[in-house]
């Protein structure tokens, strides 16, 4: 997934200012969910599960930037195709697009153009260190960053989905599933393991949990509770949008997987041979 005229930023310069720009949106954010994390302690606390996971997803997206981790511009560009789904998302369901989400789509679309270009990249993931490290060719950077860009992409969504409290068949109990939850961890775990060491066993874990998070949307049998005031950035959209995020989640995660599955396969066929 690539956002409108993003190679455009090839040669754009200002690489400081968008940086800063960027930031200004992910701390926005981190800073929202924060806030309604705390008033939602007291208000509804079977929510606050989310508001912490995306506190943390956020931060994460900030520090990472403003580090100048190698693949904090990544992560943080997946944050952002992120936000201009669920923006896209909210109009295609709703038939509207009420202020929060065009400021909530606007904001994110922002982080992926100012974090784009090769000049940008030069302050990240082009230093040569990591590269060394891993042992990486220019077309291996390249696998590597649009894996951790789709994976990123799908954290927010998956925290959506794991952490939301469901109404339970037949009652008014609200609960969690743990079964969404514990395959959310699991790919936290893997996306960790990509992020710190470059393995097989990463990129066969993305695909699988993606799968199995698919396969648990579709077989699922439990409903989201309703919206809540507190989640002003998507509060317009439906119910219905926290299974879709669970689907995009575990979809961006088999995704991510795909960059390295022709490699896989060729080294096995060697291998075999």
């Amino acid at each position: 997934m690539k956002l409108p005229g993003v190679d455009a930023l090839g040669s754009v310069g200002l690489v400081g200012e968008r940086k800063a720009v960027a930031l200004l949106c992910l701390g926005f954010y981190t800073t929202l969910f924060f806030m309604i994390g705390l008033s939602a302690r007291t208000e509804l606390p079977e929510w606050l599960p989310v508001f912490i996971g995306m506190t943390v997803i956020y931060t994460t997206a900030f520090m990472g930037v403003a580090a100048e981790w190698f693949w904090g511009r990544w992560f943080a560009t997946g944050l952002g195709y992120w936000g201009c789904t669920m923006a896209v998302m909210a109009f295609v369901t709703t038939r509207s697009l009420p202020p929060q989400m065009i400021v909530f789509g606007v904001m994110h679309a922002l982080v992926s153009l100012c974090l784009a270009g090769e000049k940008m990249a030069a302050v990240f993931d082009a230093k040569p260190a990591w590269r060394e490290r891993w042992k990486l060719d220019d077309q291996g950077v390249l696998r590597v960053r649009r894996s951790v860009t789709r994976a990123a992409s799908s954290l927010p969504a998956l925290v959506m989905f794991a952490l939301a409290p469901r109404e339970s068949a037949g009652s008014f109990a609200v609960g969690w599933d743990l079964t969404a939850i514990v395959l959310v961890g699991l790919a936290l775990a893997t996306f960790i393991g990509l992020l710190t060491s470059l393995r097989t066993w990463t990129i066969l874990s993305l695909a699988v949990v993606g799968l199995a998070v698919v396969l648990h949307v579709v077989t699922g049998s439990t409903a989201i509770s309703d919206a809540h005031p507190y989640f002003a950035a998507i509060d317009e959209v439906p119910a219905a949008a926290y299974p879709f995020a669970g689907a995009f989640g575990g979809a961006a995660l088999i995704v991510a997987a795909i960059p390295f599955l022709g490699p896989i396969a060729s080294y096995v066929r060697r291998r075999a041979d």
